[in-house]
């Protein structure tokens, strides 16, 4: 194959917006020349690359498009710090039925003990695996449905919430919400039900304590429960905090070295 032709060949596929095609062809010819494979072997490699480049570019926007705060896998989350949560159950939710059966999950815990981690792992592992997802806190979710409704675009803000296959909503209980927060978190897990979209929940609230959360809407509070709960994986951490470890690591020689020195011993006579 000449050079001309391997040019030509490489800006047609570049107009076509193969652009991964482009850049290897002229490498994946020269293999399949020097290893005497067929054309078919060789256009098998070529479109290989192209569709993994596109996979890789579509996770991307994925991942863009979901706003997680970070990167979090399962494989760092360490059960034996939190000794309360099964293994076997968040394993089972990684092979992500819950997405496809829309099934709720609520981690429930003190703040810092690892809720938001699996929340986010799961979601991740969703994504990767071609599902849309969005993250976002309970009070920038409320938040921004709030001011949606005042301006008149609550009908195209909700589908923020309502379109993804997995959505995350973050450290419900931080701050209590208004009747018109209430309100607006209701529509959004209601919707998301209605749809039958899997909702993943973090909370440091007992749930009995989320008609105090709703305004004292306890009405509201049990309709929201009503549909986060039906059917749903509820995973109740009882450990500490990773962070408060952390310091306590950081803290404790520090404290051993600020440590008043001992008398000596008085010797006897």
């Amino acid at each position: 194959m000449s050079a001309a032709l391997i040019e030509q060949i490489k800006d047609d596929l570049g107009y076509l917006k193969l652009h991964r095609s482009a850049e290897v062809f002229a490498t994946l010819a020269e293999s399949a020349r020097r290893d005497d494979r067929s054309h078919l072997e060789f256009l098998a490699a070529l479109v290989a690359e192209e569709a993994a480049a596109t996979r890789q570019r579509r996770l991307s926007a994925r991942l863009r498009f979901a706003h997680f705060p970070a990167r979090r896998s399962l494989e760092e989350f360490d059960f034996s710090f939190q000794p309360s949560i099964d293994p076997k159950v968040i394993a089972d939710l990684a092979g992500l039925g819950f997405v496809e059966a829309g099934t709720p999950i609520l981690l429930l815990g003190k703040p810092g003990c690892g809720k938001s981690h699996l929340a986010i792992a799961l979601a991740i592992g969703a994504v990767e695996a071609g599902y849309r997802g969005y993250f976002t806190t309970a009070t920038d979710m409320v938040a921004a449905m709030t001011t949606a409704y005042a301006d008149g675009t609550f009908a195209t803000k909700i589908r923020t919430y309502t379109g993804p296959s997995v959505l995350v909503i973050d450290d419900v209980g931080i701050t209590p919400f208004d009747r018109a927060q209430a309100n607006a978190f209701f529509q959004v897990v209601n919707r998301r039900y209605e749809n039958r979209s899997a909702t993943i929940v973090t909370t440091n609230r007992g749930l009995p304590a989320w008609a105090e959360l709703f305004g004292g809407d306890s009405v509201v509070a049990a309709a929201v429960l009503d549909r986060l709960l039906d059917g749903a994986t509820v995973i109740n951490i009882k450990g500490g905090s990773w962070r408060l470890r952390e310091h306590q690591a950081l803290t404790q020689p520090l404290a051993q070295l600020n440590d008043p020195p001992q008398s000596p011993p008085k010797r006897r006579r």
